[in-house]
């Protein structure tokens, strides 16, 4: 004879069926219960289950499975926490012998104004009859300097900003953007343009799980943006 009915049953013992859909609503819960409260639900369960109809061996051995899988999945998130912990220690090693290390970046963006002086160098892949070195804006898009040249040669070319427009007044704190084009006869080009910036410190960022690079100027930067690194 079973008892089915819970209302004939003290309130502190559960039958198999109500275990089971407890155990149902647990498993959808946003919060997974712990070891401690898995084994003390289960020993309670066990302790008070209803003598004349005890759980079936079935019903035990999915139980006993279930902890084995929550134990194996602490296993796996424990060895995942200490390996990301020795990853993040590598990486700030790594990130501290960079200190004071010189980056060779795009030069189409810098910080500037405010009395800061940018150097950028033109790459000209040829000779030209005649180039326009512009520094604008970036936000609002208007031309703040340009300096003309005549006839460049082929190779590296040294650019000077003095944070200033072309009225000589000095320009605020900001982004700017650097373009540079050049002509030979009746065919013109973009010239490739660059800046160096030391590393002046080095941060983690917990959500991307990456170092973040603080250079000179101010900018913070991807290890993805940086294309070569120098003494």
């Amino acid at each position: 004879m079973s008892i089915q009915n819970a209302g004939l049953l003290p309130a502190n013992i559960l039958t198999t069926n109500q275990y089971e859909n407890q155990q149902m609503k647990a498993n959808t819960e946003e919060d997974a219960l712990g070891r401690n409260a898995f084994l003390e639900l289960f020993t309670t369960q066990l302790k008070n289950q209803n003598p004349l109809s005890p759980m079936d061996n079935e019903a035990f051995v999915a139980q006993l499975a279930q902890f084995s899988s929550l134990e194996a999945m602490q296993g796996v998130r424990a060895s995942i926490e200490e390996m990301a912990a020795e990853s993040k220690t590598e990486k700030f090693l790594i990130g501290s012998n960079l200190l004071g290390k010189t980056l060779n970046l795009d030069g189409r963006s810098v910080r500037g104004g405010a009395g800061r002086v940018v150097e950028a160098t033109a790459l000209m892949p040829m000779s030209a009859d005649e180039a326009v070195f512009s520094v604008y804006d970036a936000e609002s898009g208007q031309l703040i300097y340009r300096e003309d040249f005549e006839k460049i040669k082929a190779g590296n070319l040294p650019l000077t900003w003095d944070g200033k427009d072309a009225h000589g007044d000095e320009m605020p704190d900001g982004t700017y953007n650097f373009s540079m084009s050049a002509s030979k006869g009746d065919s013109r080009f973009a010239v490739p343009l660059t800046t160096e910036q030391n590393i002046t410190a080095v941060s983690w960022d917990a959500e991307s799980q990456t170092l973040k690079f603080e250079i000179e100027d101010g900018r913070i930067l991807d290890m993805a943006a940086i294309d070569r690194i120098q003494i």
